[in-house]
């Protein structure tokens, strides 16, 4: 069983997804974002590096993700979808279209993760969280642009897994009750296709 963590940078994903495995006994693989060669010349120049970033971000996401056992309980930090939700904000005409088939061809011909849970932080806790870890390549990160992301989410959350649980996030609670609420949706009784906010 795959469970994808998901939302907005500074959301809590890795640490969340970390936790949750430990509750639920399943193995955490953590999103291999330190091998992507331009990330940070994309933050620094969003619109000059989109492209290659975009595709590079596919092909790790893949690589990654198609090799994940689905017998045993895996807890991802990410979803691969969220590529065509970056790629939805950052790309247009043809190199979006290159973009779509790339995915098509990679990430798309795979299952997608049986559980995604959106976790829903709000922005201004978002751009704190952001500052307070302290990524130098994310330091100067537009507020605007992250509006933007948490539309492009918006519009493809129902693709994020087979089943999408959305959990609002209030920012004073500890990463262990996010965590606990996690594991909760994970393992609570469901009707297909139900899609629940706690």
């Amino acid at each position: 069983m795959i469970v994808a963590l998901e939302g907005l940078p500074g959301a809590g994903k890795t640490t969340t997804a970390k936790l949750a495995a430990d509750a639920l006994g399943g193995e955490y693989v953590h999103e291999r974002s330190a091998d992507h060669p331009f990330l940070e010349d994309f933050y620094r120049d969003i619109e000059r590096y989109t492209l290659e970033t975009e595709l590079c971000f596919v092909l790790i996401h893949y690589h990654q993700y198609r090799d994940l056992d689905r017998e045993l309980l895996v807890l991802l930090d990410y979803s691969p979808v969220k590529d065509l939700v970056f790629a939805d904000l950052n790309l247009r005409g043809s190199d979006h279209e290159l973009f779509e088939a790339v995915y098509t061809r990679t990430s798309g011909s795979l299952p997608a993760p049986d559980v995604a849970v959106f976790l829903d932080l709000d922005l201004d806790h978002i751009l704190q969280r952001i500052r307070d870890r302290g990524r130098e390549y994310e330091h100067d990160i537009d507020p605007e642009y992250l509006a933007g992301l948490r539309d492009a989410y918006g519009r493809r959350v129902a693709q994020l897994g087979s089943r999408v649980e959305r959990l609002p996030v209030d920012p004073f609670m500890t990463p262990a009750d996010v965590a606990s609420a996690v594991a909760s949706l994970v393992t609570a009784p469901h009707a297909d296709g139900e899609r629940r906010e706690r």
